[in-house]
């Protein structure tokens, strides 16, 4: 089974190191084992962000950028990971599932959007 979807390469890799996804309609979505780039930016106009971190390698204080017109932020992480959330939302909400225990890492999520949110749910 493939672990990631047909969108799976960046758009453009900046020369600060950002990795960009562009995607017109739909979203970028990622599952299974990959590795999540140090600065992850996610930009389309319809569609936002379903990500599955729990087998994804996560660097030293990743950052995940969301810039839609429409479209939320969904991600599934670890029981460690702390959520950061930052950002605007015209409509929508942050939900983030409390962690069981401590936590020892953090993300950082900036979601910029008119209509969406951030959901987050502990693997």
């Amino acid at each position: 089974m493939k672990n990631m979807d047909a969108n799976e390469s960046p758009f453009l890799t900046s020369r600060s190191g950002a990795t960009w996804y562009f995607n017109i309609l739909g979203g970028t979505k990622r599952r299974g084992a990959w590795k999540m780039p140090q600065d992850m930016r996610v930009l389309g106009p319809l569609g936002g962000a379903n990500l599955d971190l729990c087998e994804a390698g996560l660097p030293e204080h990743p950052v995940l950028t969301k810039i839609s017109l429409i479209g939320g932020c969904s991600l599934r992480v670890p029981q460690d990971v702390e959520i950061e959330v930052e950002g605007f939302r015209l409509f929508g909400g942050v939900r983030i599932e409390p962690a069981t225990g401590p936590t020892t890492r953090k993300l950082k999520v900036r979601e910029y959007s008119l209509v969406g949110g951030v959901h987050v749910v502990r693997g």
